[in-house]
């Protein structure tokens, strides 16, 4: 896994929003400070984690979120996308489309989550109709590949950092039918390396990295 994925990567740095000057920018001197005590107790709910993520290094299936209905479960990944998941319930409003106003539009993640002694670091990519293209269809694997937004979210003691990653690739697979027994043949990895600060993704369909998918994320500028 390790080497497929990284055969293709590429290196970018996160941006972070401003809520003051209404704006993305490079850099974590810019990110607002939100107090996170609530979020916190939501991410230990919602990522199931409780103790210190052993071998952060090491590839890990990423987990889809559903973020249609609000619940204990979901809070703190439809806090991160609060105000893509509003524009999108915005978008389908306007073209007269009232089907989700007891809830939100069509819109689901895929999340990988890092806990350390200090902090934990959320990466989410938000999959909407409205914010995602299609990069490739594999109809024989029942797999979409999406160019969807990605952020990353670092909580530390009472404080949290939202931070724009640009796009990733978001792995949408067809339903499962009843009885075919057929194996999914695609899954979405990611992983942390301590040592150089970087979020590492990558997508496998038919046991192959898919160009384009694999990504090293660093958290800090040289």
């Amino acid at each position: 896994m390790r080497g497929k994925s990284t055969s293709t990567g590429q290196r970018q740095y996160i941006r972070c929003y401003n809520a003051h000057a209404r704006r993305w920018q490079v850099g974590w001197c810019c990110a607002s400070v939100l107090i996170a005590g609530l979020m916190m107790a939501g991410l230990s709910t919602g990522a199931r984690a409780q103790s210190l993520t052993p071998n952060p290094g090491t590839w890990r299936p990423m987990s889809y979120t559903n973020l249609q209905k609000p619940s204990p479960q979901s809070a703190t990944y439809s806090d991160i996308w609060k105000d893509a998941i509003d524009a999108n319930n915005r978008a389908y409003m306007a073209r007269g489309d009232q089907r989700f106003s007891d809830g939100n539009a069509p819109a689901t993640e895929a999340h990988f989550v890092i806990w350390s002694a200090t902090k934990s670091v959320v990466l989410s990519i938000l999959n909407t109709v409205t914010g995602c293209t299609l990069k490739e269809l594999r109809a024989a694997a029942g797999a979409t590949v999406k160019l969807c937004p990605l952020r990353i979210a670092v909580y530390e003691g009472l404080q949290v950092r939202v931070l724009n990653g640009g796009r990733a690739c978001f792995l949408e697979l067809a339903p499962l039918v009843a009885g075919a027994g057929v194996t999914p043949q695609a899954a979405s990895y990611a992983s942390y390396d301590v040592v150089t600060k970087t979020v590492k993704t990558g997508l496998i369909i038919d046991h192959q990295a898919v160009d384009g998918c694999s990504q090293n994320i660093a958290l800090y500028p040289p």
